[in-house]
């Protein structure tokens, strides 16, 4: 079935044939072959009947002739025993004729019937969820031709007659077959909207992007035009408690918010609905919900599950050489399964010469100043890096210049408040001894002033 499909895909845009019943599409190109032309050839080709001079004409002798009519103005071109129309329209659907002769009246004669297939939908592109989508595989004037639909999902229809509601999983190419001889492409949009992944990894070190993206972007006017509101919630890793982030309804559109100090752009323009941060956070770990509603009442929800990477250092990452280390790789919850941790310490680090542990959680009994420098811890799946977090740690000696400085001057200051407190004593002691000797010593002392005699 797969062999066939391929074979008849190859067929869709240019069919050459050597006769019988030819299926065609209005705006196809078509080829008819002859399957003998000998060296000596004369061709020529008719439309309905085999009226002179037909529509084109070719031989050895370097003839080429095409006709220029109204109705097969720049449509025909003829090569040897080949007739290529372009542009197939209504008027082009018939029956071809074509005699090949040469000198020794070697002839042959071919005829190639034209058949319309009609590959249509109901409405206008895109078509909106819960409306209906109608398609239509049919053969013109053959109501008992089998034809039936191959859906974007592989899925094979009964009939070419298909009516349900539309849903995101009919957007795509469908395929019209007709009798298991010819196939048709058919591009189906139907309103949705899209992301990246289910799962978004970042770290407080990158930027947070929650990106929605409206699709087909082509018909973004008209998309716009059959939504009713757009909303983004926001539940936390942490506490689970909902939040409405951003709200924005039609008619014209009118914004409220984003919250937690997240940045929205305007989407208008490209239909990218995204929620923006630089850099991200721990408290935007969580699950982001945006829903559409449409005209119709019928909601779109999509959820985009976000993880936030930091490496968490204990005690910290200031530390005296000789301390004790412990470094965690944490999105705040338990990796699953498939996920590993890669450690990168700096290239001066005595750790980068053994093999480093794939554990979120990596410990250094005794860190040295050698483990200075930039860390980075990375989460991996399947070889591929869903995003890395990245620590400077600052690792002091026992006793660094600075400390020795530090101490030589405090020990100086001490020694200057000694001495300055010695001198200040000593020069009180001979202010005291100057000024006992500065009194009278005599005998019998007389008080100042006048008394009497």
């Amino acid at each position: 079935m797969k062999i066939l499909l391929q074979f008849l895909a190859f067929l869709t845009t240019i069919l050459k044939t050597y006769g019988a019943d030819i299926y065609v599409r209005l705006g196809d190109v078509v080829v008819l072959e002859m399957p003998i032309v000998p060296d000596n050839y004369y061709v020529q080709w008719f439309f309905e009947t085999e009226s002179e001079p037909g529509i084109a004409d070719n031989n050895y002798l370097g003839r080429n002739y095409v006709s220029d009519s109204d109705i097969w103005k720049g449509k025909l071109s003829a090569n040897k025993g080949k007739l290529t129309i372009s542009n197939i329209e209504q008027e082009n659907i018939g029956t071809f004729i074509c005699k090949v002769k040469n000198a020794l009246n070697y002839q042959e004669t071919r005829t190639f019937k034209l058949i319309k297939v009609d590959v249509s939908m109901k409405g206008d592109s895109p078509v909106t969820p819960g409306d209906t989508l109608s398609l239509s595989c049919k053969v013109e004037g053959q109501t008992q031709t089998q034809t039936y639909w191959i859906k974007p999902s592989g899925i094979e229809t009964k009939t070419g007659e298909f009516n349900e509601k539309a849903e995101s999983q009919h957007n795509g190419e469908w395929t019209c077959v007709v009798k298991e001889v010819r196939s048709f492409k058919f591009s189906v949009s139907v309103i949705d909207f899209s992301f990246e992944s289910k799962h978004l990894y970042t770290s407080t070190n990158l930027p947070l992007t929650v990106s929605i993206l409206i699709t087909p972007n082509k018909f973004l006017k008209q998309i716009l035009s059959k939504i009713k509101e757009i909303q983004w919630v926001f539940i936390p890793k942490k506490d689970g408690n909902k939040t409405v982030l951003l709200t924005l309804k039609n008619g014209p559109w009118a914004q409220k918010g984003p919250q937690k100090g997240l940045i929205f752009k305007n989407f208008t323009k490209e239909g990218n609905v995204s929620l923006y941060r630089n850099p991200a956070k721990e408290e935007d770990r969580g699950s982001y919900n945006c829903s559409i509603t449409f005209t119709n009442g019928i909601v779109l929800t999509r959820t985009v599950f976000v993880e936030v990477l930091k490496i968490i250092p204990s005690p910290g990452k200031k530390l005296i050489s000789g301390n004790h280390l412990n470094l965690s790789c944490s999105t705040g919850g338990t990796l699953d399964a498939d996920i590993k941790v890669q450690w990168f310490p700096p290239k001066t680090s005595s750790q980068g010469k053994a093999k480093l542990s794939s554990d979120p959680l990596y410990t250094i009994p005794r860190v040295g100043t050698t483990d200075s420098g930039e860390w980075r811890c990375e989460l991996q799946k399947n070889a591929t890096t869903l995003t890395s977090a990245v620590i400077i740690l600052e690792i002091d000696p026992i006793l660094t210049a600075w400390m020795v400085v530090t101490i030589c001057g405090a020990a100086v200051i001490l020694i200057l408040l000694l001495i300055v407190s010695v001198t200040l004593f000593r020069r009180r002691q001979r202010k005291i001894r100057n000024f006992r000797h500065r009194l009278c010593k005599c005998e019998n002392p007389k008080p100042k002033g006048f008394f009497k005699a």
